[in-house]
């Protein structure tokens, strides 16, 4: 075990690991120490000179990035006079040729140094404007397809620079130039392109750096933020979710360590454009004719219900799942495949490129486009007959095994998946009855003789289990669209047909019925599970 060392900062006194940086350590007694180059998972090089603390047995202010604890009965001083005046300097000497342009800064609302300029600046500059330094040309330089960079706003705290040489070991960017005329850019004959490319954006604690994906697209006080889970593949990234009117406008990484630490994926960023398609808002039943009408929730329920039962007891039927679909959806279908008396259940595989989030340990890594399979097989969501493919069901169904085929595609709508082929799509209208329980309006939808319209992974709740087997809980982010249901109410409701008795009616109910059935589970809550999520023993394939 680490050694425990004592450390009181202005006043409070806690415990910390030998060889903590004091910044870090400042944290843990609520004590915030102002900095800029300085970051967690980047190599201290003390450039800002925000972070100067006063330390007892030390003749001069210390930089507190590139000081560790390794003193019992350290005492250092934030909030001291010495201090304030030093950080007053470096404010004033940060902000002598920084424009003032914050109103139409896309970092305002979020920017390091408006903060610290109210936190600990002055109100006056003793210095002339008539030599301020400027980058003519170099306001709105792409530095590659998702980064552009504004020079004239930079600080020259190097993260973005470090980001590149020790995270992602891309080493695209770098410093050119000297003194105050110092520039980051790209060396010659590369762009910032990386996968994790946009995470410099993130970390810039001013505007200097943009996101093309966000620039100018909303003030980020407009923003209400939730923390989510990316659904772009398995690796499982937490993110915060942001959103105005119900219109989720971007996603930005969420620390956790054991999965992807501070960072993400530009793909999976870029993931929630896929809600933008056109929604179904009411359940629909297609006649041999293929004219749809619309239903309500008690016919569409109960009309899924008719042919269901009639499907098990002339033949078979598939149960399938696609996307996101949660845990706890993912047991409910299982049980509904329990009631039909059907072996043939399971997940849709969908494989997909392999990316990579670095963190402490290694990293996790992801390389599938559903992102709970691992979820689903934990709820039993498995084929159960011998040989039985998940993929093989919806090979059943088009070649007429099936008499009936439940899906549930919480998925991405697109073009690229295995139930938008046209060869699939044709050969389902040609199928027995098709059950589709989807949110978005696509082909595979037109193609069933019944939809029935569920909430997107945004508008509901649930635990997904990602590559690594670490069950990990989101929260719903915004509302569903009048006339939605979510996933597991839709499921619960048709699954009472089937079970009278079936009591669970909420996401934290049927996790409590789950957790009862799997001993890996056992004495968990949903509202208790830990926020960095919770590894399974029990390693899913």
């Amino acid at each position: 075990m680490p050694d425990l060392l004592s450390l009181t900062i202005d006043g409070r006194t806690i415990e910390v690991e030998a060889g903590t940086n004091l910044v870090d350590a400042s944290l843990k007694a609520g004590v915030q120490i102002p900095h800029y180059c300085y970051h967690p998972r980047l190599s201290v090089v003390g450039q800002c000179r925000m972070c100067l603390v006063k330390i007892d047995g030390v003749p001069k202010l210390q930089t507190g990035c590139t000081t560790q604890v390794m003193k019992d009965g350290m005492t250092v001083h934030v909030d001291h006079d010495e201090v304030k005046t030093a950080q007053e300097g470096m404010m004033e000497f940060l902000l002598i040729n920084h424009p003032l342009d914050c109103p139409i800064c896309d970092q305002a609302g979020e920017c390091g140094l408006q903060d610290y300029s109210f936190k600990h600046g002055q109100a006056f500059s003793r210095f002339s404007y008539e030599d301020k330094r400027t980058y003519p040309g170099k306001e709105r330089i792409p530095l590659g397809p998702s980064v552009v960079l504004n020079m004239n706003r930079c600080i020259q705290c190097t993260r973005c620079v470090r980001f590149t040489e020790e995270i992602t070991e891309t080493g695209e960017l770098g410093f050119f130039q000297r003194g105050s005329r110092a520039e980051i850019g790209v060396f010659p004959g590369n762009e910032l392109d990386n996968p994790l490319s946009t995470c410099v954006v993130d970390i810039c604690p001013v505007g200097a750096l943009t996101s093309t994906e966000f620039r100018f697209a909303e003030r980020v006080w407009y923003l209400d933020k939730k923390p989510s889970l990316c659904t772009g593949c398995d690796a499982g990234c937490n993110i915060t979710l942001e959103h105005r009117r119900e219109n989720i406008r971007r996603y930005k990484p969420r620390l956790n360590a054991e999965v992807n630490d501070h960072w993400m994926c530009d793909y999976g960023r870029g993931t929630f454009r896929a809600y933008s398609e056109p929604r179904i808002t009411s359940p629909e039943r297609r006649n041999a004719r293929g004219e749809t009408r619309a239903l309500s929730w008690a016919d569409g329920l109960s009309s899924a219900h008719r042919a269901l039962t009639q499907a098990a007891s002339m033949g078979r039927v598939g149960v399938l799942a696609r996307g996101a679909t949660t845990t706890e959806e993912a047991y409910l279908l299982r049980r509904l495949a329990d009631a039909l008396g059907t072996g043939d259940r399971g997940v849709l595989h969908e494989p997909g490129p392999e990316r990579t989030i670095p963190n402490p340990n290694g990293g996790v890594r992801g390389n599938e486009l559903t992102p709970n399979r691992r979820g689903a097989l934990l709820a039993g969501l498995a084929p159960t007959d011998t040989g039985t493919d998940p993929n093989g069901i919806l090979e059943g169904a088009v070649t007429g095994d099936h008499s009936a085929l439940l899906i549930f595609d919480g998925g991405a709508a697109g073009k690229d998946n295995a139930l938008s082929r046209q060869s699939v799509l044709e050969a389902l209208r040609r199928a027995g009855t098709v059950i589709v329980l989807g949110w978005a309006r696509t082909a595979l939808v037109d193609a069933a003789d019944l939809a029935l319209p569920i909430a997107t992974h945004a508008e509901t709740a649930g635990t997904l289990v990602n590559s690594q087997s670490r069950l990990q809980r989101f929260e719903r982010a915004i509302p569903a669209p009048a006339g939605v249901r979510s996933g597991v109410e839709a499921l619960a409701d048709l699954l009472r047909f089937f079970e009278p008795d079936f009591g669970a009616a909420t996401v934290a109910e049927v996790f409590a019925l789950l957790a009862s059935e799997i001993s890996s589970l056992a004495g968990t809550d949903f509202d208790q599970l830990p926020a960095n999520g919770l590894q399974l023993e029990e390693r899913l394939g």
